[in-house]
């Protein structure tokens, strides 16, 4: 029996870095998983290679930006599960400069994918895991929450956003046996992390300043953050809510 046996988790972003491998681990740990993201071709693939690897999963395509989409897959969850039990906050984008060069648009749509997205997302899950008879929620935020960065603001702001509302919905759902928590992590080797380097000039010493920001003188690998995913959301985190769980390779003890 998997740590996550009886449970069904929608997890959105779930065909990105860290989402993908939260998606697989939870479903090898026994998870029937709801691969849930905006590409219709890359949430096929997820579902079908999880299934292929003798998971359950169902995929869905979801623009978390947008309240329709997020009532219909929780509904295509339970409709095909029978319940949904966990949510996962992974959706996330990325969108830098600085804050007198920073187009309106750029603002609005990083706030609407990590912000509203966690928002939404929560909002049409949390229904169905109270009836299930209670759960867990996990958001995707980050160090950024915590310190500040040359051109990255708005992210800073967004995930420091999603911290804070974590705090606010765990008490709020606690009596409803619904632990919510955060995930901080520091550079993870996927994503974001991917993007910024096929982007810079210098991509070697970006490489080394990602490395050698965390005492343990490495970037995270996406599957470690999935590991700190699955302690949350499994019952061994039972008496744990409303805490953010650092994944940072001693990023913040530098700070």
């Amino acid at each position: 029996m998997g740590q996550l046996a009886g449970q069904v988790a929608l997890i959105t972003g779930a065909t990105g870095g860290v989402g993908s491998a939260i998606a697989r681990l939870f479903a090898q740990e026994g998870a029937a998983v709801i691969v849930a993201d905006i590409a219709a071709e890359r949430v096929a693939e997820m579902a079908t290679a999880i299934g292929a690897a003798g998971g359950a999963a169902l995929g869905v395509v979801l623009d978390v930006t947008q309240a329709s989409s997020c009532r219909q897959a929780v509904e295509a969850a339970t409709a095909h599960f029978g319940k949904l039990t966990t949510l996962v906050n992974s959706a996330g984008i990325l969108r830098t400069g600085h804050i007198d060069e920073m187009e309106e648009r750029a603002w609005d749509e990083i706030m609407a994918v990590n912000v509203t997205g966690t928002f939404l997302a929560t909002k049409y899950a949390v229904p169905a895991i109270k009836a299930a008879g209670g759960g867990a929620i996990v958001n995707l935020s980050s160090v950024s929450a915590f310190v500040g960065s040359e051109s990255s603001f708005a992210y800073t702001a967004t995930k420091g956003a999603v911290l804070s509302m974590t705090y606010g919905i765990a008490q709020e759902l606690a009596p409803y046996h619904i632990r919510v928590n955060a995930l901080c992590p520091g550079w993870v080797d996927a994503g974001f992390t991917h993007q910024a380097l096929r982007t810079t000039e210098d991509p070697d010493q970006l490489l080394a300043v990602a490395n050698s920001a965390h005492v343990l003188g490495r970037m995270a690998q996406p599957e470690e953050v999935a590991q700190a995913a699955l302690f949350l959301a499994s019952p061994s985190a039972s008496f744990i809510t409303g805490s953010p769980l650092f994944v940072d390779g001693g990023f913040m003890i530098k700070r």
